[in-house]
């Protein structure tokens, strides 16, 4: 028997539901018979496929709070905590950060942590430190997170791709203005989606880093190729697993490889590409779904359907670099510091050799690895035995 008819809270209740998402017998039983109320708790909506229904099954959502009472809690919470923070830093918070009350709280006295190390009042950047601490998803290897370390000037990209790049930033920063104040939000998703298309190397990780950056958010990576599985089910499992857990810590989700999932779909002939189909539908119905942001990046835009990418808020081409824009890499990736011989024409440099940016990176830093043994100082010797040696990883020889 029950020692007492207390209220019983069941907490993750997704954890005690098998494939069919449905509890034990032995379980359920239990449950419908204990005296007292009980309270399931979980992160999306569940209906049970019992018939033996001794008790009626209330349903109550709990939906994160507005922007409104979002502002509001960070104006007590960073109060509370002594913050140095304005109106519009508080904006920003409310804006980026969908969090509840309790993350909210968490996140200030985390901010609060950081700035006692220093003997100071926690200021918006500890206050954004503290939001993304506890903005960390829990996915596995399903994904990893990319620390933002580039800014704007280490993007070397055409004004266009560029420009782009920071209509995204803004369109995340006026979310709430044109969703809910100017009444959008109600017939259009309240994400923001994109498709990063170029040759490997072109900058597309770098540019979700940069936006990841500008916007103050958590970045992760996820591999399509790792996901996409080839038993039936599992796909979109995995997907689902990414999304919502993205939802509690509205980080920037950055898909790599999308092709993995998203090439032009051909003739269905069999049930793999009839379900292959179904998988295409099940991420873009994720994607429009996601209130914060998701870029996809890809090798070879033209493998992908077109009634996809009508279905984005942007596409950015990312360009294979000419001289010039390959000249400003190569110059972005020797620091001030750098030890250059006097003769380095990186100029000429530039035309000689055909790299993209990713490999201009590789082969600078292999350049001064050269240097350091061989030495001291960085040499044109020194830049074609990298780039030789970047040419060999790619498979071909040395350009003349």
């Amino acid at each position: 028997g029950y020692l007492a008819a207390g209220a019983l809270i069941i907490e993750g209740w997704e954890s005690c539901l098998d494939d069919n998402r449905q509890p034990s017998a032995a379980l359920w039983e239990s449950l419908s018979t204990y005296p007292g109320p009980v309270f399931l708790c979980g992160l999306t909506d569940w209906e049970p496929h019992q018939s033996n229904r001794a008790r009626r099954m209330l349903r109550i959502a709990f939906a994160i709070p507005t922007y409104p009472h979002r502002y509001q809690m960070w104006e007590q919470a960073t109060g509370e905590a002594g913050a140095r923070v304005s109106a519009a830093d508080l904006e920003e918070l409310a804006s980026k950060f969908r969090f509840s009350r309790t993350q909210i709280t968490r996140a200030a006295h985390t901010a609060a942590d950081i700035a006692a190390s220093r003997a100071e009042r926690p200021d918006k950047a500890d206050l954004y430190a503290g939001a993304q601490a506890h903005a960390s998803l829990k996915l596995g290897n399903l994904a990893s997170r990319v620390v933002p370390r580039a800014g704007w000037d280490d993007l070397i990209l055409p004004p266009d791709p560029l420009a782009q790049l920071r209509e995204i930033c803004d369109r995340m920063r006026d979310m709430y203005v044109v969703n809910e104040e100017w009444g959008f939000g109600s017939k259009t998703n309240r994400g923001i989606s994109a498709l990063f298309a170029g040759d490997s190397g072109t900058g597309k990780t770098l540019a979700a880093e940069v936006v990841a950056g500008e916007l103050g958010l958590a970045v992760y990576k996820i591999d399509l190729s790792s996901v996409v599985s080839k038993y039936i089910g599992e796909t979109e499992k995995n997907l689902n697993t990414i999304f919502t857990e993205a939802h509690s810590g509205n980080a920037i989700l950055f898909f790599d490889e999308a092709d993995a999932l998203f090439g032009k779909r051909s003739e269905v002939k069999d049930a793999r590409d009839r379900y292959a189909n179904i998988e295409v539908a099940y991420l873009l119905q994720q994607v429009e779904a996601y209130d914060g942001v998701v870029i996809l990046a890809t090798n070879f835009r033209h493998n992908l359907d077109d009634a996809f990418t009508r279905r984005l808020d942007f596409v950015v081409d990312f360009p294979f670099p000419d001289g010039e824009y390959r000249r400003r890499i190569w110059e972005v990736h020797f620091p001030e510091r750098a030890p250059l011989s006097a003769d380095v024409n990186l100029a000429e440099i530039a035309d000689q050799y055909r790299l993209a940016g990713g490999n201009i990176r590789n082969a600078a830093l292999a350049a001064a690895y050269l240097a350091a043994a061989n030495g001291k100082v960085i040499t044109p010797a020194h830049i074609r035995g990298a780039v030789r040696r970047e040419h060999q990883k790619m498979g071909r020889l040395l350009e003349s």
